[in-house]
C-alpha cells in the first residue's frame, strides 16, 4: 500500500474514532460525515473498510483493545486473575453500553465469529484460574462467561425483565455482572472437588 493510502486509511479511522468519542450516535454517522472530518473522498470509506458498519466495528475494536490494555495494565501489580477478569468484563460493558449504538454492531460481528476474539482475552486468566481444567473445559468456560455479555448488549430490554436488572444503570449492571461471574467461577470450584 502506498503512503498516501495508508495515510487516507488512518485518517478515516481517525476520524470516525474522533466522532464515536465525541457522542455522535453510530446510527447517525454517515460516510460523508467520516470522509468529510477526514479530508477524503467518501468512496474511500467503502474501499478502504468496505461498509460503514465493518469500520464502526472495527474501530470499537480497537477501543474495547484499549480500554483491556489499560486495565491489564493497571491490575497487573499484585491482582490475583479473578480480580483481573471481574475488572475486565466490569469495564468492557461500561464501555459497551456508553458507546451502546456502535457496540452492538461489534459485538454482532463478534457472536458471527463464535466469540473467538472475547474468549481469547479471557482464557489466559481462566488459565491462571484453571486448578487443573483441560484447555477444553476453559474453552467451554470461556463461552459460559461471554456468551451472557454479548446477548444483554444485543438485547438489553429481554434480558433487563429476565434478569430483573436495567443494564444501563451502571450500579446494576456491576452488581449483576458480579453475580454471573461468581455463578460461573462457583460451578468451576464445584467441577474440581468433584
Amino acid at each position: 500500500m502506498a503512503q498516501d493510502e495508508i495515510n487516507a486509511r488512518e485518517k478515516i479511522f481517525q476520524a470516525t474514532l474522533e466522532l464515536i468519542t465525541g457522542g455522535e450516535n453510530a446510527e447517525r454517522i454517515t460516510t460523508r460525515q467520516i470522509a468529510a472530518k477526514a479530508g477524503v473522498n467518501s468512496a474511500l470509506v467503502n474501499y478502504y473498510y468496505q461498509s460503514k458498519e465493518n469500520l464502526l466495528s472495527q474501530v470499537v475494536g480497537v477501543m474495547m483493545d484499549d480500554i483491556i490494555s489499560r486495565v491489564m495494565q493497571k491490575d497487573s501489580m499484585n491482582t490475583d486473575a479473578q480480580t483481573k477478569l471481574r475488572n475486565i468484563l466490569i469495564t468492557t460493558a461500561d464501555a459497551a453500553f456508553k458507546y451502546y449504538n456502535i457496540c452492538k454492531i461489534a459485538i454482532s460481528t463478534e457472536l458471527k465469529q463464535g466469540c473467538k476474539n472475547s474468549c481469547a482475552m479471557v482464557m489466559p486468566l481462566l488459565k491462571e484460574m484453571s486448578m487443573g481444567h483441560s484447555e477444553l473445559d476453559l474453552n467451554i468456560i470461556a463461552l459460559q462467561l461471554m456468551l451472557p455479555f454479548h446477548h444483554i448488549v444485543q438485547d438489553p430490554e429481554l434480558y433487563n425483565k429476565y434478569l430483573d436488572t436495567n443494564f444501563f444503570d451502571e450500579q446494576q449492571r456491576r452488581q449483576k455482572i458480579n453475580q454471573m461471574i461468581d455463578c460461573v467461577l462457583a460451578g468451576l470450584s464445584r467441577e474440581v472437588e468433584q
